[in-house]
């Protein structure tokens, strides 16, 4: 895993912003980044958060079938 800053963009992917945001739970539990960097991280994911939450709540709790 790498530590480098990678801001998923808007138009990504609901797994890609899962992948992200685990990427940057294993960063903070491990507990091997600086205070600053554990900042941005919670910001990040924070961010991602909110998104995913926005992109899930679309729907009307309908589930459709598609053949």
């Amino acid at each position: 895993m790498t530590d480098t800053p990678t801001n998923v963009s808007a138009d990504a992917s609901i797994a890609e912003k899962q992948q992200r945001l685990e990427t940057i739970i294993d960063k903070l539990e491990d507990g091997a980044v600086s205070l600053k960097r554990a900042k941005e991280l919670h910001e990040e994911g924070t961010a991602l958060i909110e998104a995913l939450e926005e992109e899930l709540a679309l729907g009307d709790g309908e589930v459709i079938e598609r053949t």
